[in-house]
């Protein structure tokens, strides 16, 4: 149990640190062609259909969940931060010539030794409690794909330059075979009361998708 919570705990200081970073840096994108556009339609049936294309994010191996991210125009592919953990990012620089700036950042881990849905998603919210510093969590529970998921709403705490803002993260949890994953989509602004970022971070929070590895 205690590794799990650390994992929980890094998984939830990596996401707050890599959405600073990204908003922080954003005019400094990288495109990235292993993202490539979905063309599947037969799988998602219990997902929310949203109006914006779906990237396929690639998976690290054959056996994992497939995930899927609406993009949203002018929402730039981001690699910086790629990784085992964090499987996409991408950015808007938004209006105003850089003055604001939005990530939204996508997470894939098997959480050891845990498979309780409800257990995953306190761990998360106490990671983003006493490792990042959110606070103001409003929590809603809901499905995702068909799945266990939970929003949770909070606010940043000081990042260097960045000032405090708004952000969500939306946890899913999905069981394959013997494994459980736990999947997280992560979207803040400098300027969250922006209308524009508001109708995308909606989009992309509502049509993010979670499903079984593809047959």
């Amino acid at each position: 149990m205690l590794h799990t919570m650390v994992g929980a705990s890094r998984t939830a200081a990596v996401l707050l640190m890599s959405a600073t970073i990204l908003m922080a840096s954003c005019t400094r994108y990288v495109d990235d062609a292993r993202a490539v556009a979905s063309d599947d339609r037969s799988a998602a049936s219990e997902c929310e259909a949203v109006d914006a294309p779906l990237t396929t994010i690639p998976p690290l191996d054959h056996d994992e969940p497939v995930m899927k991210i609406p993009k949203p125009p002018d929402w730039d592919r981001s690699t910086k931060m790629d990784s085992e953990l964090i499987r996409f990012a991408m950015v808007n620089r938004g209006s105003g010539g850089g003055r604001s700036a939005a990530s939204a950042v996508v997470t894939l881990e098997k959480p050891p030794g845990i498979d309780e849905p409800d257990v995953i998603f306190e761990m998360q919210r106490h990671a983003l409690t006493s490792m990042a510093g959110a606070i103001d969590l409003r929590v809603t529970e809901h499905t995702l794909c068909g799945l266990p998921a939970e929003t949770v709403q909070y606010q940043t705490p000081q990042t260097g330059t960045l000032a405090p803002h708004a952000a969500t993260v939306v946890i899913a949890v999905i069981h394959v075979d013997e494994w459980t994953y736990a999947a997280t989509i992560t979207v803040g602004s400098s300027d969250a009361d922006n209308p524009t970022f508001k109708r995308d971070a909606d989009m992309i929070l509502k049509g993010f998708q979670l499903l079984p590895p593809s047959s």
